[in-house]
């Protein structure tokens, strides 16, 4: 019986990558594969590179070109409702994937038709010449594994994430319930998982399946969507109040926020904070209370000083 895979790729300006991010693929020793690449009208040659690895394909290929929309989540529903197989795989094509990772999760969900998703913790950071950089990274940690699905929902809430979606293997079926990704708001895979989580804990009786294993390398370079925070902070902010409207905040966003505040600092970027203000009460208050501390004024002081001297 047909098992079919659909991996979901979604690219915008990767052409230095893409090529490597699709070989990870063709490497799978899972062989009922089709891959679906949508490119977001990158102004780079990514779709150049990315017709000339599709060409090699072992697998059957859809390549789907656009304007740019700048609409992660979006993005994701369109390769989403061209995908034909039972399970889906999403990558980012300046990601690797590790050659077993669709293996392993289909053998599992495969025993278990009641496991709507398979996922493992486990990662390598690598740099932009895939270079690994970090040593085994596992998210969540080992010591916080959830066991339910309002454990995920609560590792999701106070940790701000719980793990990677790219690499793991989700029955389409699943997400189609839950009708994906939410293309009206600025973040993505925390809003999946989410969704998912709190379908799962409606219906008791769905699984899950998480190990531990390295299914991901995570390339970091200077054009990573986690790099801005100030999208970020947006994303929590929207993501909070519409599936946790009656919760306060968690402690780490907090942490994000000053993260953010001291970033505009070192960079110069006043309307960051201006724009984050605009977010919330609650972002805007704790930011007017933070300029209040000595720690901000004397990160300030230090931005003077090396601006007066050319640093």
């Amino acid at each position: 019986m047909s098992q079919l895979c659909s991996v979901l790729c979604v690219s915008y300006n990767h052409a230095k990558f893409a090529a490597a991010g699709l070989q990870s693929i063709y490497e799978q020793t899972y062989r009922d594969i089709e891959i679906i690449v949508l490119d977001d009208g990158s102004p780079d040659n990514s779709v150049e590179v990315i017709e000339a690895a599709l060409a090699q394909s072992p697998f059957p290929t859809k390549f789907i070109k656009q304007e740019n929309s700048g609409n992660v989540p979006a993005n994701f529903n369109k390769a989403l409702a061209a995908a034909s197989g039972e399970f889906v795989t999403m990558v980012a094509l300046d990601d690797i994937l590790m050659p077993d990772c669709i293996a392993n999760a289909i053998e599992i969900l495969s025993q278990d038709h009641s496991i709507v998703f398979a996922a493992n913790t486990g990662h390598f950071s690598i740099d932009e010449n895939g270079k690994r950089i970090s040593e085994e990274l596992h998210l969540p940690r080992l010591e916080n594994h959830p066991k339910t699905a309002q454990d995920l929902i609560e590792l999701e809430f106070n940790s701000l994430g719980s793990f990677y979606i790219q690499g793991q293997v989700f029955r389409r079926d699943a997400l189609l319930a839950i009708e994906g990704f939410d293309d009206t708001m600025t973040g993505d895979d925390i809003i999946l998982r989410t969704r998912l989580f709190q379908h799962m804990a409606r219906h008791p009786e769905l699984k899950f399946a998480l190990g531990n294993n390295v299914v991901l390398l995570y390339r970091k370079h200077g054009d990573n969507l986690h790099r801005n925070t100030l999208r970020q902070v947006k994303t929590i902010v929207q993501w909070k109040e519409k599936y946790f409207p009656d919760r306060a905040y968690p402690d780490l966003f907090y942490k994000w926020i000053e993260g953010l505040v001291k970033q505009s600092i070192q960079q110069d970027r006043p309307d960051d904070v201006r724009l984050a203000s605009d977010l919330s009460p609650q972002v805007a208050q704790f930011i007017e209370d933070h300029m209040k501390t000595w720690k901000y004024r004397r990160r300030v002081t230090k931005r003077k000083i090396k601006k007066l001297f050319g640093a």
